[in-house]
């Protein structure tokens, strides 16, 4: 038996020694079961969840090799079901692809094994108790968050305008020597407490948020710590409209407003609000750092807001439905700041709507000032697609190159050339006919009955399973194939000209990210005119992998007209002085 490791640890708390004990383990099984461990198959995810199956590197890589053809090996060895999978729905489909595949799962710690008949029932009851395990901690560690809160203690990070002090029992020890912590403090950190009097000061005079933001930005006032989404550290309106409504600087702690749930068609965990019942509100007067007049003046013009403009709450032009209609939008990327270029103005007695950079007109961290109406912007866009990309001879060669491409690839997969690919196959079996041979002569000799049994059925098997592909292996038509390549790859281009001509802007919308990844928006000056220049890179043939443009670039060759891959250069003219906001 040719046997796998695979190994895990969940928390970063945890140490890479964890996943030296696992493989130890998994040895010292395979070695007492007479098993052949193979080295270079061996996969491990450190400081992984099993709650989900995203970013289980390791396990995928395992999977994609277990369909390898010929396997590479018969058996996983996994030291506990919790290593798998902590998901009763992941655990049993994982297992059940490898058994397809002819791999077999075994178990260290439960002494389970995929290839026993009783082994679903089994791993269906461990797999709910690994499952029970984790909602069990969770709701442990809400309880004892919920503790910390009535105590008037942080049970979350870090927050602006104060720091965690640990409170820490001499009497016990924790890991590595450590006092054990009973719960953590927030104290006062005075200078950012300063900077959030400030900004409800100048919030309640009237000033905007956009308007702070680039008031604390031109004074280089350091900025909470961005989230992990946004790489620029600064000001910004959605961090001030947060901090605006932090009840914790009146000295009110506001705790279980949402929860964390894992999404189960892509396995990530987003935010969800509770309801306001659910809510949790302790007083906690140390905390306060605002004072009751400078709260309720901010309160009186969010209110002022809500009445007069009720559009804003919804986040302005950026949330509205009409918004997500917008040809281009999430497209269109800033070269100075490299921001999505957003709607930042409109709506006045003309109606222009305008594209400008979220980080100039919201924070004035970017020096790029210049805006562009939509309607201007996504016309010449549409022709400049028609214009220099989708012209006939550009579709000729792309049809050309990508039947080129498909007749190599064919030929590298070994469907140009039947009779070598036939004669692989012939070998394989006679090497399989080899072993049968050998093994029955061993059991003639009287060796390990039941093992060799086992192996001579598998090898018969197979050798079965060769023939049949033998027997019905044929030469592959490449004319009628590629044929069928060019009339695909032509539909492909006519569907997104039809596209970009029809009135769904939704679909039209949808279309388009398909092919453009981003087009990069640069402010120019020509003839005196200031005008964006655009360039992206427009891939016809989306659905082909790499795509039949990013081989002309790799293999560096020159179509009769410029490449596909080269930059889609527009100039987009603005309006007139008065727009350059």
């Amino acid at each position: 038996m040719r046997c796998a490791i695979y190994a895990r640890y969940g928390s970063d708390m945890q140490r890479d020694s964890s996943i030296e004990d696992q493989i130890r383990k998994c040895r010292e099984y395979a070695v007492g079961k007479g098993w052949t461990i193979q080295e270079k198959h061996i996969h491990c995810d450190r400081a992984i969840s099993a709650g989900s199956m995203i970013g289980r590197d390791g396990l995928q890589k395992l999977i994609a090799e277990a369909k390898q053809k010929p396997r590479p090996f018969d058996c996983i060895v996994v030291d506990d079901t919790s290593r798998l999978a902590r998901n009763l729905e992941d655990s049993l489909r994982t297992v059940k692809l490898l058994d397809f595949n002819g791999v077999k799962v075994s178990f260290v710690s439960q002494r389970l094994d995929s290839g026993d008949k009783s082994s679903r029932p089994m791993l269906t009851m461990y797999g709910m108790m690994d499952e029970q395990f984790i909602q069990g901690l969770a709701d442990k560690v809400h309880r004892g968050q919920e503790g910390q809160v009535l105590k008037g203690l942080q049970a979350g990070g870090r927050c602006y305008g104060y720091r965690n002090r640990p409170i820490e029992d001499p009497t016990r020890m924790a890991k590595y020597g450590r006092p054990a912590v009973l719960g953590v403090e927030l104290e006062i950190e005075e200078s950012e407490a300063a900077v959030i009097r400030r900004i409800f000061d100048m919030y309640a005079s009237g000033a905007g948020l956009a308007q702070i933001a680039k008031i604390l930005n031109a004074e280089r006032v350091l900025a909470p710590q961005p989230s992990s989404a946004r790489a620029m550290r600064a000001w910004c309106v959605s961090s001030l409209h947060e901090l605006v409504r932090n009840e914790r600087y009146r000295g009110v702690y506001v705790w279980n407003r949402t929860e964390k749930r894992r999404n189960p068609e892509t396995g990530r965990k987003i935010s969800k609000a509770r309801p306001e019942s659910d809510w949790i509100r302790k007083e906690v007067p140390a905390w306060r750092i605002v004072t009751e007049e400078q709260w309720a003046g901010v309160e009186e013009r969010l209110q002022f807001i809500r009445e007069k403009l009720p559009h804003t709450v919804l986040g302005g032009l950026n949330r509205t439905a009409q918004s997500r209609t917008y040809l281009f939008s999430g497209l269109l990327v800033c070269s100075e700041c490299n921001s999505r270029m957003v709607i930042v103005s409109g709506g006045g007695k003309r109606g222009y709507i305008k594209y400008g950079c979220p980080a100039h007109r919201y924070k004035g961290v970017c020096g790029n000032r210049l805006t562009i109406r939509r309607d201007r912007l996504e016309t010449q866009l549409l022709n400049a697609l028609e214009t220099r990309i989708l012209r006939p001879d550009m579709t000729a060669y792309l049809m050309s190159r990508f039947e080129q491409q498909l007749r190599a690839k064919l030929t590298e997969m070994g469907h140009g050339d039947y009779a070598s690919g036939r004669v692989a196959m012939e070998r394989q079996r006679e090497e399989l006919r080899t072993q049968a041979k050998r093994i029955s002569a061993a059991i003639g000799h009287g060796g390990n009955l039941e093992s060799l049994l086992d192996h001579l059925t598998g090898l018969e098997s197979e050798i079965a399973t060769l023939s049949r592909k033998i027997e019905a292996y044929k030469p592959l038509d490449l004319t009628v194939t590629t044929e069928n390549a060019r009339r695909f790859a032509f539909e492909n281009v006519l569907s997104l000209r039809a596209m970009l001509r029809s009135e769904d802007i939704p679909a039209a919308r949808t279309t388009l990210q398909r092919h453009i990844e981003k087009l990069v928006l640069t402010p120019i000056t020509k003839e005196g005119q200031s005008m964006f220049e655009v360039t992206g890179t427009v891939n016809l043939m989306p659905t082909t992998g790499k795509g039949v443009m990013e081989l002309v670039a790799r293999d560096g060759l020159e179509p009769p007209t410029p490449a596909f891959s080269g930059p889609l250069s527009s100039t987009v003219k603005s309006l007139a002085n008065k727009d350059l906001t």
